[in-house]
């Protein structure tokens, strides 16, 4: 160590007063505000590394002249990362997630340049954990600190070797915020997607409802029959929709201009964007929770819900034009309403393909690991991954 035990632990207690009071002064200043929760493990890990960074600054070796220069950007680099965690809302929060973790990672690699090789030594078992989780196994710097790792066993590291260490836990951290970004960037597609289709189920209702005679979800007995060769209406025959129905005149398309009614799409796309939010719901047991600033579960549950709504009318559209053999004749607005339900729990079959890609991309998104913090740090240090 750096310095001596009694001074050890005495900088030790201050530092971890110290990033408590920070903590508790945090929260009572932000907490009427600051509700994202990824916001919250942010704050929690700045106070964390501003801590430690007391601590290997006291503890380094006092003939390292660049240690209070070192500190002082990493100081730096943490508070940069505070205003981004506390002044980004959410329209720009993709931008404030991007900026704080940089600063982060930023200051943690300070620090591993700030403290003792006695203490790099004990923290390099986590840091490789860090490299391999993003590493190739391939890539050059993951095997020199492999090899540092074998070689260094029951020994010290050398100063030569800190830098090799380093570059490689900065190489991990440019690609686990590479994967961070992705994640959000495919979140963010989604919730386009999303609004896109609900915006086009809104408008549809919108016009249908203003035109009800512009495409019925009408169903009738029977085939059209020209005017001219209607001599009596059948009797007893009718044509359903929705909302309706009307008595069979013998002509599907004008029987079905009686029997529409302003709201017949409107509550087809209501029960398909409930069936949709059922079989959503029964998704989510597939789909781990992803506590990152993206949520990607939540935009492939809300994408689903539109979805829904559309392919209910589709389905329905598909059945009024004979598409389906058999599946022509619906005899009561209940049936209708029965096969809209179907169909819109039958979105999963199109956007199964979208869980599919949301699982791979949560896959590869960092998650938390253990970490040993050396003898006397004031905190058990983890690396920061794409979660804070």
């Amino acid at each position: 160590m750096g310095c001596g035990l009694g001074r050890s632990i005495a900088v030790q207690v201050r530092a971890v007063n110290a990033a408590r009071n920070t903590g508790q002064d945090a929260v009572s200043r932000r907490g009427s505000d600051q509700r994202w929760p990824w916001g919250f493990r942010a704050l929690a890990r700045i106070d964390e590394l501003r801590a430690f960074v007391d601590w290997a600054e006291n503890c380094s070796a006092p003939s390292e002249l660049c240690t209070e220069k070192l500190a002082a950007h990493a100081r730096t680099h943490l508070e940069c990362a505070q205003r981004d965690v506390r002044g980004t809302w959410w329209p720009r929060r993709a931008h404030g997630v991007d900026s704080a973790l940089a600063h982060i990672h930023a200051a943690h690699v300070l620090i591993l340049q700030i403290v003792s090789l006695d203490d790099l030594h004990s923290m390099l078992a986590d840091l490789l954990m860090l490299i391999e989780a993003h590493l190739p196994p391939e890539d050059r710097r993951r095997l020199s600190v492999e090899r540092i790792f074998k070689s260094s066993e029951g020994g010290r590291l050398a100063q030569s070797q800190r830098q090799t260490v380093i570059d490689a836990v900065r190489e991990a951290y440019r690609v686990q915020r590479h994967e961070v970004v992705r994640e959000r960037s495919f979140a963010q597609l989604v919730w386009c997607w999303a609004i896109g289709l609900l915006g086009i189920a809104i408008t549809i209702a919108f016009f249908t409802a203003f035109i009800p005679t512009l495409l019925p979800i009408c169903f009738g007995p029977t085939p059209n029959v020209p005017s001219a060769e209607i001599v009596e209406p059948p009797r007893g025959l009718i044509v359903v929709c929705p909302l309706g129905q009307q008595s069979f005149t013998g002509n599907m398309d004008l029987s079905s201009e009686f029997a529409a009614s302003s709201g017949d799409y409107a509550v087809v796309e209501t029960v398909g964007f409930v069936a949709a939010a059922v079989t959503a719901a029964a998704a989510l047991h597939q789909l781990r929770g992803s506590p990152t600033a993206s949520n990607v579960p939540l935009a492939l549950a809300c994408l689903k819900l539109p979805a829904g709504a559309l392919t209910a009318v589709l389905g329905l559209l598909l059945m009024r034009g004979e598409f389906v053999p058999g599946l022509t004749s619906l005899d009561s607005s209940a049936q209708i309403i029965g096969w809209a339900v179907i169909f819109g729990a039958a979105q999963h079959l199109f956007t199964k393909v979208v869980d599919a890609r949301g699982r791979e991309v949560m896959e590869a998104a960092p998650s938390p690991q253990p970490a040993a913090a050396p003898q006397g740090a004031p905190a058990r240090l983890e690396p920061l991954h794409g979660r804070a």
